[in-house]
């Protein structure tokens, strides 16, 4: 038998043939300064297109970077390069995105080119992707999980016996959490670290959840760090040869329970040292219909217990019907259905004289859930004060009434005897004359002027009387009409008179025209009249609106300022506030006529205008009379 002996080409034709990796041989494309620019393959096997997804004719027929255009970029290409020129072997993993497979390449020098041998690795790639993803989320897990975890491994003694911990790792929630690093506690023992544990009972916790196999659960546990004083929730399970702890800082928690169980006590203090009786009642519905048939006590506060001698183990849980039937006839129930109906709060006074409440009573109901918190306020004495203030001012009204009734009464029975007195003494002087003499004519015309001096007077008194207690019903009325009013009348008795308004645009205000017409009539008199011999009058009346607090008494809302000036006699300050008392006056009769009643009508008006009025003066220098009255809202 002869030996089977091949030429070296049928043999690498047979490797090609037979090998269950891709081979392919590539032969290095040169520039014209014989830089390697490319390969093209002379030469390849079956699996070479298997697992590049080419058919054999495209990768023989077509060049390394045409096939692969990213081999320039992800390296691939210049290993190649490397290859034939160093005439290194080199190995390298090649994601192949054209037929989505990872392919394991080895390289080695063949003449001018590459000989390459490919394998498919996908699958063992997938699984190290698998893992390391397993890995990195396990760690992501672990750092971003907003719970610190500790893994430990038991410390025994001779006998066996779980006596300590060793931290194995932690993440990085329980750094934060531990204010102690990784490298601080890995390797290092529980008690070590933490000495307080073996006297606060956590790490016997710990041991019994490694020697029992059960796990353990620990909430709202006090566990202080250093200077911080934290509170948490700790889970300790079995795990391997020790255990796997995670806590959770639940400090903010524990403390908002606290602040509420402070506010909850703070409230319950108020509520007790609060006068007013607060009940807190929660529907009971039909269970047919759900119709609210009544109402079951939740919480009262210690003015209820006093008021109805009841303690809350008497209370709670009972009905409203129970303790309080009259509510149904009160209509009371009612009431307290329509709010839960409509869910807006009432307030009434009610009296009650039943069920162990005696007296009127401020009631206050609004809604609370499926129920109804009642506020009573004992308004027992503050309704009997304002009954009587009520039965006050009625006796007032009638004196008033009894007053304007006199007013009128006594002007047409003091009047009529003056009018005589008036008439007789015109009889005298025309009748008369002759045998007077001139004595006697002087005592008739004393006598006369002093009649009209008090017919004036009563006239006066009669109209302080009709404003004080007389008022037509209030409609909105036209300052600018009234003034205009009052200035044609006075131009009419006073000619020389110069008076000048100077705005056009007064607003309207709620009142009593005639009332307004007689204030301004007296004020714009007063002007003309009070007049140094000689001199001409001159009045300015000028308007402006101001508002709230800008009005000089601090009022509230929009008012219209009247300011009248005038050129006259003046007074002095001091009697800017007495000159509008009734029968007040600064000169004599001689001096200036009048009776003293007009600027006591004047402030009567304002003040029954809910406004006010001021003047100020200086002797010689005329005076200011200033008007404050609420304007009509547009």
């Amino acid at each position: 038998m002869y030996p089977l002996t091949l030429s070296p080409e049928l043999l690498l034709e047979s490797v090609f043939r037979t090998s269950l990796d891709g081979i392919l041989l590539c032969r290095a494309v040169r520039d014209g300064s014989e830089e390697i620019i490319d390969f093209t393959v002379i030469k390849c096997n079956s699996q070479v297109a298997a697992l590049t997804g080419f058919t054999e004719e495209q990768i023989l027929n077509n060049t390394m970077l045409t096939l692969d255009p990213g081999g320039c970029t992800n390296g691939i290409f210049d290993q190649y390069a490397s290859v034939v020129t160093t005439g290194q072997p080199v190995r390298i993993e090649h994601y192949f995105a054209g037929s989505n497979v990872w392919l394991l390449q080895a390289l080695s020098k063949f003449d001018d080119g590459v000989l390459v041998s490919m394998t498919d690795i996908t699958a063992t790639k997938l699984v190290e992707q698998q893992r390391l993803q397993e890995r990195e989320l396990l760690q992501t897990v672990l750092d971003y999980a907003q719970t610190g975890i500790a893994i430990m491994d038991a410390v025994r003694d001779d006998s066996g016996r779980v006596i300590d911990f060793v931290f194995t790792d932690i993440n990085q929630d329980a750094e934060r959490i531990t204010k102690r690093s990784r490298a601080e506690l890995i390797g290092q023992r529980y008690s070590q670290v933490w000495p307080e544990a073996a006297s606060n009972g956590v790490l016997d916790w710990h041991i019994r959840a490694a020697e029992s196999g059960e796990p353990v659960k620990l909430n709202g546990m006090n566990y202080p760090v250093g200077d911080y004083d934290g509170w948490y929730n700790i889970r300790i399970r079995p795990y391997g040869n020790g255990v796997i702890a995670t806590f959770v800082d639940v400090t903010a928690l524990k403390q908002a329970e606290l602040d509420k169980e402070q506010q909850a006590e703070l409230l319950r203090s108020v509520l007790d040292n609060s006068s007013s009786l607060i009940i807190a009642f929660e529907a009971i519905r039909d269970p047919s219909d759900n119709r609210i048939v009544d109402f079951r006590y939740v919480a009262q506060n210690e003015a209820s217990r006093q008021s109805v001698g009841r303690t809350d183990e008497q209370v709670i849980g009972h009905t409203m019907l129970e303790y309080f039937p009259h509510v149904l006839e009160t209509g009371l129930f009612n009431r307290y259905l329509r709010v839960i109906e409509t869910g807006k709060p009432m307030r009434f006074e009610q009296e009650y004289n039943y069920d162990q409440l005696t007296g009127w009573f401020e009631i206050s109901v609004m809604k609370w859930g499926d129920g109804i918190v009642l506020t009573l306020v004992d308004i027992t004495a503050s309704k009997r004060h304002q009954q009587e203030i009520e039965a006050a001012n009625l006796g007032l009204q009638r004196a008033n009434d009894n007053l304007q009734q006199f007013a009128y009464v006594a002007s047409h029975d003091l009047q009529e005897p003056l009018r005589k007195i008036t008439a007789f003494s015109d009889v005298l002087v025309d009748q008369y004359a002759d045998v007077l003499d001139s004595s006697g004519k002087d005592i008739i015309r004393r006598m006369q002027s002093a009649a009209e001096r008090m017919s004036e007077l009563i006239r006066d008194v009669l109209a302080y009387s009709r404003v004080s207690t007389h008022r037509e019903p209030l409609r909105r009325v036209s300052l600018a009409r009234v003034l205009k009013e009052v200035v044609r009348d006075l131009n009419l008795e006073q000619p020389t008179a110069e008076i000048t308004i100077d705005a056009d645009n007064f607003p309207e205000v709620i009142g009593d025209q005639m009332q307004l017409y007689q204030l301004f009539e007296n004020l714009l008199s007063n002007a003309v009249k009070f007049q140094p011999p000689g001199q001409r009058a001159l009045i300015r009346i000028a308007f402006r609106t101001v508002m709230d607090l800008d009005a000089p008494f601090g009022g509230r809302g929009s008012f219209c300022e009247i300011c009248i000036q005038d050129n006259g006699i003046g007074f002095d300050p001091k009697y800017a506030d007495r000159i509008f008392q009734v029968f007040q006056r600064l000169h004599t009769r001689q001096q200036y006529a009048g009776t003293g009643v007009g600027l006591a009508i004047c402030k009567r008006v304002v003040e029954n205008h809910k406004g006010v009025i001021y003047a100020s003066s200086q002797p010689g220098h005329g005076a200011s009379f200033r008007i404050y009255l609420p304007t009509v809202a547009d």
